[in-house]
Order: C-alpha cells, then sequence, then structure tokens
C-alpha cells in the first residue's frame, strides 16, 4: 500500500521510500523515514494534494508524491514488493518503535543521532528569558566599531518565526524581493540596536536546495554571510526542528538558538535541560515565548554578542567513529579531506560541503570545481 491510499483519520507506518534524488531527500527532510507514524487528516477541496499529521506536525503532499512512498498498518514489519526485505525496513527491524510523546520529549535530531540522546537529559527548565553560561571572554577581538551587524533569522516552517521577527524589529523593517524570485524579503534594524540588520529567511525543513524557499536561504547564509544566524526552534516539536539545526551548525556561523514556545511546553507539563543543551550543540540557547514577548532581550543580547566577537560554534562533529561501524565517519572526514582546499576557495564551508557532496548536491559539486580525478574519487 502507498500513502496516497491511506483513509481520512488513518495512521499507518512509513516502510519504503521511492523516488530518487533531490525528491527522495527532501522525504528524508521533512521527516518522512523508515518507521515513521503518519496520518492523514484531510484533502484538499479538489483532492490535491493531502494534509498529513508527522513527528507532531502538519505536512502537505502531493498525491503523486505520496504515491511513492510504501507503507503499512501500524505494527506491521513486512517484505517488500518484491519478496524480499528493503533497505530501510532491515535497518529498521527488530527496534522498538517509541510512542509519540517520547518522540516529542526527546531532544535531539530526528534521526536519532546516540551521541545527542545520551548527551542531553530532560531536567528542571531555569525560566523564560534566563541566559545560559556559553559565552567565553578569552581572546576576543570585536568587530570594528560602527559595522553593521547583519543576522538570518532561520526555522521551520510554523515555528513563530514571523512573530519572532515582529518582536525583533517592530516597525522597523521593510519588504522587498529575493533576487529573481518572487518571495518576500523582509529585513529590519533591531529594535535598540543600532547598526544592526535581521532579513527573516523563508520557512524551511532543511538546508538541501529541493524549493525554492530552501534554495534562496542556503543562497542568502552562503553568498551574503550574515554575521550570526539567530536558528529558531520549536521547542513543543525539539526533535523535528533540530535536525535543520545540525544542517546550520555546519556552516560555521556564530548562532544563537531561540527556543520558543517554551510557555506552551511547560504549560503541559514538559521541560528541557537548556544549560545542558548549550554545552552539547556548543551554541548558546534562549528560551524564549515570541507570543508573549518573553525573553526577547534576553535573546537579542546574546545574537548581538556573538555576532560582534564572531562566537562560532563550539562543536560541528556529531558523527561517532563507532556509529554504524563508523562508515559515514570515514565518508564525511575523507571527503572533508579531498575538498578542502577547494572548498576554501569557493568560500563554502568545508563540512558543510562535503556533506552535501555525500546526498549528491549538484549545485555544491559546480561550485567546488574539482578536477576529473577528484570527483572519481568521490
Amino acid at each position: 500500500m502507498n500513502l496516497s491510499q491511506v483513509k481520512i483519520g488513518d495512521s499507518v507506518c512509513v516502510k519504503k521510500l521511492g523516488g530518487n534524488g533531490a525528491l527522495r531527500q527532501h522525504f528524508l527532510d521533512m521527516g518522512i523515514i523508515p518507521g515513521a507514524e503518519i496520518t492523514l487528516v484531510k484533502y484538499a477541496p479538489l483532492g490535491d494534494p493531502m494534509e498529513f499529521q508527522l513527528h507532531g506536525y502538519e505536512l502537505t503532499l502531493r498525491v503523486a508524491d505520496a504515491e511513492k512512498i510504501e507503507v503499512t498498518a501500524l505494527g506491521i514489519v513486512g517484505p517488500d514488493a518484491e519478496g524480499g526485505r528493503s533497505e530501510e525496513s532491515g535497518a529498521n527491524e527488530g527496534m522498538e518503535r517509541e510512542d509519540a510523546e517520547a518522540r516529542k520529549a526527546r531532544p535531539a535530531d530526528r534521526q536519532g543521532t546516540p551521541e545527542l540522546i545520551d548527551d542531553i537529559t530532560i531536567g528542571s527548565h531555569p525560566g523564560l528569558g534566563e541566559g545560559g553560561k556559553f559565552h567565553n571572554k578569552k581572546e576576543e577581538n570585536p568587530l570594528p566599531d560602527g559595522t553593521v551587524l547583519s543576522f538570518a533569522l532561520v526555522g521551520n516552517q510554523n515555528c513563530g518565526k514571523t512573530t519572532l521577527f515582529n518582536k525583533l524589529t517592530g516597525s522597523n523593517q521593510h519588504v522587498g524581493n529575493f533576487p529573481g524570485v518572487t518571495v518576500d524579503r523582509k529585513s529590519g534594524e533591531i529594535k535598540g540596536q543600532a547598526d544592526t540588520l535581521i532579513t527573516d529567511l523563508p520557512g524551511i525543513y532543511s538546508m538541501s536546495p529541493y524549493t525554492s524557499e530552501e534554495l534562496i536561504s542556503r543562497d542568502f547564509v552562503l553568498q551574503e554571510k550574515p554575521h550570526a544566524i539567530i536558528n529558531i526552534v520549536d521547542a513543543t516539536n525539539i526533535e523535528r526542528n533540530l535536525y535543520l539545526t545540525m544542517q546550520l551548525l555546519e556552516l560555521n556561523i556564530p548562532l544563537v538558538i531561540a527556543l520558543n514556545m517554551m510557555d506552551e511546553l511547560t504549560a503541559n507539563g514538559g521541560s528541557i535541560d537548556v544549560n545542558k543543551m548549550e554545552h552539547v550543540l556548543g551554541v548558546p540557547v534562549v528560551p524564549i515565548s515570541a507570543k508573549k514577548g518573553q525573553g526577547i532581550e534576553e535573546l537579542i543580547s546574546h545574537a548581538v554578542h556573538v555576532a560582534k566577537f564572531q562566537e562560532k560554534p563550539l562543536r560541528q562533529d556529531f558523527c561517532g567513529k563507532e556509529d554504524n561501524g563508523g562508515a559515514v565517519h570515514r565518508a564525511l572526514h575523507g571527503t572533508i579531506h579531498l575538498i578542502e582546499d577547494h572548498a576554501e576557495k569557493a568560500g563554502v564551508p568545508v563540512r558543510f560541503a562535503a556533506t552535501k557532496l555525500l546526498e549528491d548536491d549538484k549545485r555544491i559539486l559546480h561550485k567546488l570545481d574539482l578536477d576529473v580525478n577528484e570527483k572519481e574519487m568521490l
């Protein structure tokens, strides 16, 4: 059975992904992975697209794309249509499927990096707006006075990004278009902070260039090189949102995480150990409620500081040497050594470039300008 055949209200388990190249990667970026539970909510008035609920958020797919996703009834794991086991189902066989509440609470990227899961614990929350203890005052070398500090506001769709942008800028904003497209570009000065400029980038699931919004956001960060990134994360759906965060860390740009909707999380009895999260990710994490305006001043203070002093993420490598037999670690680091000089010349962060090459990203491959022998070694 494929996903397009599911009835409204029914929940199924993703068994196998069809499609190839960019489409298959886009499925993975959206959290459609083998073993994931997905529920059909409704159809559009004309029957296409379809709206699903996955990992606690709403997702829209065209019927033609849903037909490429093989699903099975919950709790059933069986052979694929050809009588053998798919690679994905074989890899997931024997693993206990977590219940929905556990998935929402677990603060790790959706692929379940063991190192992150072990290192972050859910504990008492220090309170909205309380600052972390991240900043290191040693060897500070601030940008010259008068430098206009530029920020990119990045986050998933429906995570409160527009609300936060309005809180940060107030009426000090203007709307234009990104070059060559009709997507709105909103920028403005942060309230109370002269010589600042923040740009609200389109809501995206990942830094892979499948949609025009993803391409716009990635090109903005790689080409315009903001002094810092403010990554807004939905605290009520942290697992899903941190997938994008992991990719942003690879850009090696100063970054602050705005942990939004903390008021909703705590109201429902949840909590996040923010200081532990800072320690694991190596960047400041500021709990906020954009809707209520809580924690905004603390967020601004951290963002301006990391931009002014160019405090880059302390950690980018979350790939353990023993994970999956070390295959991913060896492939990633081998690629880094191969392309290091090319990435520096092209102005692309080397770890980000290596990851994208392993995803068969043609745009990054073209940008690096590798010779024939180097391409064959990939």
